[in-house]
């Protein structure tokens, strides 16, 4: 499976340059600006598709001491890039409807998930840092992004930032149909969408 490195290479052939990094922080326009946005595309775009390689499934562990408005407290999962499921005893939160029955706050130096259950089971989107554990789907989805990403920073082409920005959107979006029978959640596309626009993009980052 390709390395970091590779990926960033990958991306930067999406640009049509003939420029390759050796290592993601070498002293290079094309190694600083892919360093720049690899660990945040990388995060944004596991949290956005119900991708089945960082879809984990565990009990929370009681830990902290609630707020006197809750009777329990759970530490919430570091490594948590989007809670997506719940289960509660015989009750049960998908990602995307209102919180009830429970508070997912800060306490100043932790994350816990409070409630007035004793037994807590999640589903979520894991950090995975290891490329070794993407599947081929995503790391053509994670080139796009990238490459959209880094364009403007590299070519001064805001038109090819804008075309990448659309291609990798269109990838996610085969990457949801391929995923509509693990669960992943409608809609999702669009937000990752706005969000490449958000984060510029679409060729507007400096």
């Amino acid at each position: 499976m390709p390395a970091d490195t590779d990926i960033g290479n990958m991306a930067l052939s999406r640009l049509g340059t003939r420029a390759t990094i050796a290592d993601l922080t070498e002293n290079s326009t094309e190694a600083r600006q892919i360093n720049l946005w690899y660990t945040t595309v990388r995060d944004e775009l596991q949290s956005l598709v119900d991708w089945n390689f960082n879809r984990v499934t565990q009990a929370l562990a009681p830990s902290g001491s609630p707020p006197a408005r809750w009777a329990a407290s759970y530490a919430y999962p570091s490594d948590c890039l989007r809670m997506r499921r719940l289960e509660f005893g015989a009750s049960t939160w998908m990602w995307g409807e209102p919180a009830r029955g429970f508070e997912i706050a800060s306490n100043g130096s932790g994350t816990f998930l409070y409630c007035n259950e004793e037994r807590v089971a999640a589903v979520f989107a894991q950090r995975v840092v290891d490329p070794a554990r993407f599947t081929p789907g995503f790391i053509l989805a994670f080139v796009d992004c990238l490459a959209a990403a880094i364009a403007h920073a590299i070519t001064q082409k805001a038109d090819l930032a804008e075309r990448l920005a659309l291609q990798a959107q269109q990838r996610i979006e085969r990457a949801m149909a391929d995923s509509a029978n693990e669960g992943v959640i409608a809609g999702d596309a669009g937000r990752m969408a706005q969000s490449l626009a958000v984060r510029g993009f679409d060729g507007s980052a400096p």
